[in-house]
């Protein structure tokens, strides 16, 4: 147990270090190509960071033991939401820009439909993570040609103070920090899951469980460092296009990458019965917060943690079979529940606007 505590610690201040040269590196490597913070956190920070899901999982397949690979996946898409976006935002509201809340939180959801429905039948098979694939080049063309047609400009205020644009140097060396963050990060991370999977499995808690779980925050660790280290130098864009675009990756890159070369794998009753509802239900539980306030606030974000909490201590009491787990999930789910029916009302209202009594105001003919 002492050599497992010790290799998790290892691992969590490795992941200090290599998550602030992978922030560091590829923001530079965003402004020399004239990319804005939000896609570099999308695109180049993503990939940079699901790189422990992907050698977690692809390790996991090839032992046979979908527990693990499917469950590190579902859960750090969770523990992404729930714990990344709501610890940044403990420490501060972070602001939602328009182009995030109409395209990449939707997309987000829709991943997470698109994964629920190929595993609905309980096997994902070659072909679905051909699908998922698609999906993936998909989603980054858009993004790309969606930033060259129309600039930052179409879509949010411009920045009063522009970073400058790094030169040839600058960019050479961001290049291999980054390299160096995420090598070191796949390799960190591989601390974290050795040491955190020894001591849960010690105590006795299904593989499941333990996917879902100490799997998913080893895995996400990256995510929390690189997020709330942008956070903490005002980069709290980065840090949101870095937890939502590490979702997107994690579903449509890590499990279609993995099952496109991988035999079918199979889905536990337990993942399509709860889980993967509760990754949809987590993805759309920040639609009607970017909607209705336009940032995540600090309490939202105190929330989120809470929620995560919750849905924690149901799937260990649930793993060991203790009676109170159905109690514990039973809270955390009502909880949950008036925020999603307030979802159903945002988006079946949008383009709906009321007056202060719940009566449509008479447009108003502008002069040209």
């Amino acid at each position: 147990m002492t050599s497992a505590v010790l290799t998790l610690v290892g691992g969590l201040l490795g992941l200090v270090l290599t998550g602030s040269a992978i922030v560091s590196g590829a923001s530079t490597i965003g402004l020399r190509i004239g990319l804005p913070p939000l896609v570099v956190g999308l695109t180049i920070v993503a990939a940079g960071t699901s790189a422990p899901e992907l050698a977690v999982v692809w390790r996991a397949a090839d032992a046979g033991d979908p527990g693990l690979a499917l469950g590190s996946v579902v859960g750090s898409n969770i523990a992404n939401v729930l714990l990344v976006v709501g610890l940044v935002a403990a420490f501060g509201a972070i602001p939602i820009a328009r182009r995030t809340r109409r395209i990449e939180l939707p997309v987000m959801v829709a991943a997470s439909i698109g994964t629920f429905v190929l595993a609905a039948d309980g096997t994902i098979e070659r072909r679905d993570g051909a699908i998922l694939l698609v999906g993936l080049v998909a989603f980054i063309a858009s993004m790309v040609l969606m930033q060259r047609r129309t600039g930052d400009a179409a879509h949010d205020e411009p920045d009063p103070d522009p970073d400058p644009r790094p030169d040839a140097r600058d960019t050479l060396r961001a290049v291999g920090l980054f390299a160096i963050g995420v090598v070191g990060v796949a390799v960190a991370a591989q601390f974290v899951v050795t040491g955190a999977e020894d001591i849960a499995l010690s105590l006795g808690v299904p593989q499941l469980v333990v996917g879902l779980t100490v799997l998913a925050v080893g895995t996400s660790a990256p995510e929390i460092v690189t997020s709330v280290i942008a956070a903490f130098r005002g980069r709290s864009d980065i840090a949101v296009g870095n937890a939502i675009g590490s979702n997107v990756f994690n579903l449509l890159f890590v499990l279609g990458a993995v099952s496109s070369t991988h035999s079918d794998i199979p889905v536990a009753d337990e993942l399509i019965r709860v889980d993967l509802p509760v990754m949809i239900g987590v993805a759309a539980l920040c639609i009607p917060i970017a909607f209705t306030n336009a940032a995540i606030t600090r309490w939202e974000g105190i929330t989120f943690v809470g929620l995560y909490a919750g849905y924690t201590a149901y799937l260990v009491l649930d793993g060991l079979d203790n009676s109170a787990a159905p109690i514990v999930g039973g809270v955390t789910l009502a909880a949950v529940v008036p925020p999603l029916a307030w979802t159903v009302r945002v988006l079946t209202t949008r383009g709906k606007p009321t007056g202060r009594r719940g009566v449509a105001p008479r447009s108003v003919e502008r002069p040209s």
